[in-house]
């Protein structure tokens, strides 16, 4: 967690820090920044999820990042509903039970999320917002490998609630960086069967089930804009 803290840190400071190098310094803007109803705005960039440290005594989940796109509709000057979407995630999964921390699978998924957000006024530069959402993560292509080579892996979906503080940073009119962090709440159930195929056949049971806390930090860089 003092990892993922120091990288956050550092993602706002790198941010701050590009966006005065292109802009110069923040000044008052009027109501050049002011969100208004009917606004859009399309994020697209680039999005680290990262689970927790402690995924269960079974396994532990890899994170991974990719692109991301979110489409933002303001119903007022303050209030918005955000869509996430974006590509597949893979994820690899690492043995934690018998302690090899070998990888015994893989899985990808996609987690889109719908989120009402609060927009706080600003007449500077630097927009802030938090939201409160709802997730659902669904997972496809599970892949056993390694000692679990031969079994059948599947990862349930999972639907509970995010959390989430950003902002946008006015690069010209109407254009923005963005830094956005979340935490979303997921937790799958894994089931394992044909155990006996596979190496370790001695040591386990035919069949596990067991749930698998993934609860990541996600963390995203885009570029806005606004229409």
């Amino acid at each position: 967690m003092e990892i993922i803290m120091q990288y956050t840190k550092l993602s706002v400071v790198g941010l701050l820090i590009v966006a005065q190098f292109l802009t110069g310094p923040i000044h008052a803007q009027g109501d050049a920044n002011t969100l208004k109803e009917n606004t859009w705005i399309v994020r697209t960039g680039y999005t680290n999820i990262n689970p927790q440290s402690n995924n269960g005594d079974i396994v532990n989940v890899g994170g991974q990042s990719n692109f991301t796109t979110t489409f933002v509709y303001f119903l007022n000057n303050n209030i918005g509903i955000e869509v996430l979407a974006g590509f597949p995630f893979r994820h690899n999964i690492y043995d934690k039970a018998l302690g090899t921390g070998l990888k015994i699978g893989s899985a990808s998924h996609l987690p889109p999320t719908v989120t009402l957000q609060y927009y706080f006024d600003s007449s500077s530069k630097l927009q802030p917002y938090f939201g409160l959402g709802l997730n659902h993560t669904l997972f496809f292509k599970e892949k056993a490998s390694g000692p679990l080579s031969g079994a059948d892996i599947r990862l349930g979906s999972s639907t509970d609630l995010s959390l989430q503080v950003g902002f946008d940073y006015e690069l010209s009119n109407n254009r923005f960086l963005n830094l956005d962090i979340r935490k979303i709440q997921i937790n799958s159930k894994a089931t394992v069967t044909n155990i006996g195929n596979t190496d370790l056949q001695d040591v386990l049971p035919d069949e596990l089930v067991f749930d698998v806390p993934i609860d990541p930090l996600v963390i995203g860089i885009s570029l806005a804009w606004k229409f």
